[in-house]
């Protein structure tokens, strides 16, 4: 069972993206978060045709390479992921592994050459992680107001709450072996 999140960078991540994750990680999921030293990102996992990361690949990689005693791992990387025949993702898990990925890249509005929001960056980075958490912990996708909702665009990131549905939290307590009202 996990107890705790251990946050990895990957590759150049802004300090200030890591911090509000880890806040909104503590407040969410009420689990320990411990920041490990920042980690590179392999080459061998970038497309040079399509500008990105094989997220499939780097995740598997990650969980592989980045020891964390029995806790959550998530790696948390500016750099623009694929998976699959997909366009791009904000991110990708290992179902019930423990261990997460999320790219900020596409969350943040100056990808769409739009001014720069910080507040709205920190808001989708804490969903995505919590959305790529609970699928490491064993949460499926949720149809619910619920941030397990999927989301294939920023507008959707935004349209979904920053919290799990009741249903959802339930799950996730009891798969946590916490105990649940």
């Amino acid at each position: 069972m996990f107890r705790a999140v251990s946050l990895v960078p990957l590759g150049s991540v802004r300090q200030d993206v890591i911090d509000a994750i880890a806040g909104g990680i503590y407040e969410n999921l009420e689990l320990e978060v411990f920041f490990e030293e920042p980690a590179p990102l392999p080459e061998e996992f970038f497309d040079p045709l399509r500008g990105q990361f094989k997220a499939d690949e780097l995740v598997t990689y990650f969980q592989q390479q980045i020891e964390t005693r029995s806790r959550l791992k998530l790696g948390v990387t500016e750099a623009d992921l694929y998976a699959w025949d997909l366009n791009f993702v904000f991110g990708i898990s290992i179902l019930k592994q423990g261990t997460a990925l999320i790219s900020y890249r596409r969350l943040d509005n100056t990808f769409y050459h739009l001014p720069p929001n910080d507040r709205l960056l920190y808001e989708r980075a804490v969903k995505e992680a919590l959305h790529e958490l609970g699928h490491a912990i064993g949460l499926d996708h949720c149809e619910a107001p619920c941030v397990m909702h999927y989301s294939n665009s920023v507008i959707e990131v935004d349209a979904k709450p920053a919290r799990f549905c009741p249903d959802c939290w339930k799950r996730l307590n009891l798969l946590l072996g916490r105990q649940v009202a």
